[in-house]
Order: structure tokens, then sequence, then C-alpha cells
């Protein structure tokens, strides 16, 4: 099939009143739409009127049992609470030479034959250009509800694979709320844009430095971390808009200014003079800054970004909720408007669910139980600390069977960076190498890495690791962090004291 697409053979649906039908092949693109596909073996031809199988008349045309079908999974769907955004019909018959489409009217065009059995992946983009119309609104999941229709055969890796392709499909566009957003923030001097984990808050940062930027404006884009300045320099980088971590780029300055080079370890005391240095030296040199994660700057860190400000346009976006240190928040007088993103795009909805009650906040405990009765949320029990990282490995291994690549499965640790023994200082996890989530190869490798280090960025499946054996400071936000970077799947693996010890969960489901 053409990229991008999925498909199901012979897909039944029965309703209270029995069996229904059955379509041969269901293909689905997630924004395109629904494209049945009746197929016919042997020599099919049509002759006056009538359409002829092995010499046979059929009792229906073969698109009129198409589109038959295709009423009655269009009102299964319904039921469901789903719908595609577009649907249509096309027939196969891979017993019969085509010299060419059959002059009917409504199969002209939609018909494929012998010939197209080894070139589906070219024949099929332009049968569905001329079967399905343009896509309207989808509604629900419609394609998880296609497969669970399908899946008496269940197998749990398709359903994670399709579930990461299709949030990797919807999350590639700025939604309506975000552009509206992303409009106001050009018509406005002094913005600070609030957002929950998954709303999006990093895509439009990144987004509204390269409009700046493609409309002559020279640009600096700020965050707090170096794993996620270089995925914003990969993205927004270059032609006018310079990418830099707030740390980063004082002591960058600091040092061309002096020509002494800083210590590589400092303490908070010390980073603060760092930073007051830099706000003395520094001017403006930018017609816009925009900053993400503005809610772990500390005061030093903001007399830095008014001064490059000054004058300027200034956007901060910030998370309340993962904000570690309680005394640290954007200061509301540099900013002239605000606004908040509502809608939540990444986390499937338990493990939503489940961040939420760590974080205190409303939840459905009914999504946190459908996530466990699914495999969205999986607990792992070590029989020991040692033997944690083994298992870690055999989780990657379960993951990468699924269909996932490294490069999709990510390792937080709830651990410090100054943790020795956190997972993210070992050279690997059972049989998988692992990287740091700055390393130039973290796109197609497992990454491992701190809590606060992950911040801004995503992972299909998230294991999280290093689970508290006592005390540890902060634990729901750490678990928060850790769990919003998941796209479609999370694992908590630790023994099981540890897992007991999580706020909101119990190891009495652990495998």
């Amino acid at each position: 099939m053409p990229a991008g697409w999925y498909g199901w053979h012979s897909l039944r649906v029965r309703d209270r009143g029995g069996y229904e039908g059955e379509g041969d092949f269901v293909l689905a693109h997630p924004q395109r739409g629904l494209l049945l596909l009746e197929v016919k073996g042997g020599q099919v031809e049509q002759r006056d009127g009538r359409w002829f199988q092995n010499g046979r008349p059929m009792e229906k045309a073969p698109l009129d049992q198409a589109r038959g079908f295709v009423r009655k999974l269009l009102a299964r769907l319904r039921n469901l609470g789903a719908a595609p955004p577009a649907f249509g019909c096309a027939v196969w018959f891979p017993g019969t030479v085509l010299p060419g489409q059959p002059s009917q009217d409504d199969v002209a065009g939609v018909v494929l034959g012998r010939e197209e059995l080894a070139y589906a992946r070219e024949a099929l983009p332009a049968i569905v250009e001329r079967a399905i119309p343009a896509a309207g609104a989808a509604r629900g999941r419609w394609i998880d509800a296609l497969h669970r229709l399908w899946g008496e055969s269940w197998i749990p890796g398709l359903s994670l694979g399709v579930r990461v392709r299709e949030a990797a499909e919807s999350r590639i566009a700025l939604d309506a709320q975000q552009l509206q957003i992303l409009d106001g923030l050009l018509g406005n001097p002094r913005v600070l844009v609030q957002g929950g984990a998954g709303s999006g808050k990093t895509l439009l940062a990144a987004e509204a430095a390269r409009r700046l930027a493609a409309d002559g404006k020279k640009v600096l884009l700020l965050c707090f971390t170096a794993p996620l300045g270089k995925w914003l320099a990969q993205r927004a980088g270059g032609d006018g808009v310079e990418v830099d971590t707030i740390s980063g780029f004082a002591r960058t300055r600091l040092v061309q200014a002096t020509g002494c080079a800083t210590s590589p370890h400092l303490t908070d005391v010390e980073w603060r003079g760092i930073f007051l240095q830099a706000e003395e030296i520094c001017s403006p040199e930018w017609d816009a800054v925009v900053v993400d994660e503005a809610q772990d700057l500390h005061d030093e860190a903001w007399l830095l970004v008014e001064k490059l400000a000054r004058g300027r346009t200034l956007w901060a976006f910030h998370d309340p909720g993962q904000g570690y240190w309680p005394e640290r928040h954007p200061p509301a007088e540099l900013f002239g408007a605000s606004f908040k993103l509502q809608r939540q795009q990444r986390c499937p909805p338990g493990v939503q669910a489940l961040a939420d009650r760590i974080a205190g906040l409303p939840s459905d405990a009914e999504a946190i139980a459908r996530a466990r009765e699914d495999g969205t949320i999986g607990l792992v029990t070590a029989p020991s600390a040692t033997s944690v990282p083994d298992k870690i490995g055999e989780e990657v291994d379960r993951l990468l069977s699924a269909g996932l690549s490294p490069g999709e499965v990510g390792i937080v640790s709830l651990r410090g960076q100054t943790a020795r023994e956190a997972v993210f200082n070992l050279p690997r996890v059972g049989r998988h190498e692992v990287v740091r989530a700055d390393h130039d190869e973290m796109e197609t490798k497992v990454v491992a890495d701190s809590f606060l280090r992950w911040k801004g960025l995503e992972r299909p499946a998230i294991i999280v690791a290093d689970l508290p054996e006592g005390e540890l400071r902060q634990l729901p936000v750490r678990l928060h962090v850790a769990l919003t970077r998941a796209v479609a799947a999370v694992r908590l693996v630790g023994v099981e004291e540890g897992l007991r010890r999580l706020p909101g969960l119990s190891a009495d489901r652990a495998q």
C-alpha cells in the first residue's frame, strides 16, 4: 500500500439483527478517509449493462456490493461515535487483464486489474483521488474503531503501531486553537502562553519563531535544557532564528566578552552570578525573543531575558504544572497579554488521566482502568534493584517487536543529574545501547535521561525508571513530567516496593 495507509481484509460487521456483511478490503488514511475495495476473482466482464463472472451473471454489480457494505460499516462506526473524514468505493479484478477502464460512468476510473497486483503502491493513489471526495471532518478515533471491529485475532503490537502512526499524523499540523493563538502572538509584542504537557507549546514556539524569521525578523529562541535546545535547533534554527539554552547563551556571551572560560560544573549561586554578569554586557541584538519552558527560569535568568528583549517582541511559553522549582515563575509584568492552550494532544486518555491524578487535578478513573486493561499503562516488577536494567531491556524488546523503532522508545529516570546509579549513566540496558537526549543519534537510538532533560520532548513509548526507594523530592512533579512524554504507551519498571510508592498506582497488577 502507499505510505500512511492501513488495511484490513475480510472485515465483517454485525448488529442486533445478526450478520450484516463483509468488506473484502478496507483501506484507511487518517486525513484522506476510507476506501472499500470489492474483489472479484476469475474473468470479469460487462456486457449489455450486466456484469458477468466466469461467464455467469452477477446478482449485483461489484460496485453496488461495495456501496451496500460501506453503508453498513459507516452506520456501525456511528454507533461507536466515530466517522472517517470521507469515504468511497472501488473494485479490483485480480484475474482479469484490463484493456482499459469500463465505460459505465460510475465505475470508470475506479477499477483495478491483474496488472496492478505488482504495482498497488503506485496504482492506488490515483484510484483514491477518483473514488474518495474531498475530506471533511473526522469524528472520534475511527481507525482504532475499524481495527476493533476487525480484531477477533487481536495483535497488541499492531494496535500500538496504529496508535503511534495515527498520533504522529494528527500532530503534524497546528490545530484551529493553536492557529488562533499564533495569530494573536503575531499581533502582540508581549505575550505569555500557558499550556499543559502535550498542548503544543514547543511546536507553537518553533512555528512562531519561523514565521517571524520568514518576515525578515532576527529571532532568538531560548529554552531551559540542552536536549530541547537541540530539538528546536533542528526544526527552527537557521534562516534568522538563533537557538540556545538560556544558560548556554549566558555562558557563551560571558566567555566572548571576558576571554575567560567558566567551569563546566557550577553551583546554583555561581550560575546566578553568570547571569548577572551576562545581563551587564548583553544588549538587544534581536527583533524578537521567544522563550520555551519558561516556568524553569530563575529571577536572574529573567533579568537577562528582559535586557535582551528591551524594546523588542517577547513571547514566552510555560506550564506551571511542570514547574520543578515552586519559587520560579515568569514575571507577569513583562507581558501585556496572555493566552491559554486548552487542548491536550499528546498522551492517550488513560496516561493523561493518571498524570492529572498525580498532579492533584480531577482525573478519569475509568480511563486509567481501561489503559491498564489494554496495556497502554503497564507496571513491570523486577525481582531486585540490580535486575531493573535487564527488565527495562526486556520491555524495549517487547516494544520493538510491536513495530516500534529504537528511536521511538525513551527511558525517563526519576533521578536527578547527579545520581551516579541512575539508568542514564549505563551504556546499555539489556542488549540495547542507550544515548542521552542531546546525543547526535537521539532520533534513531533508545534515549535514557533524567526527567528534567526530557522536558519538552516526547516518544511514542516511555519507560519510567529509577523509582524511589525512599523519600524523593517532588516525586509527583517528576512522575508527571515522565508520564506526559508518552504518545502511545507507558511502562513503569522497578522493584515492587518502588512501584507501590508511586502516587496513584499500586503494584497489584505488575507483571
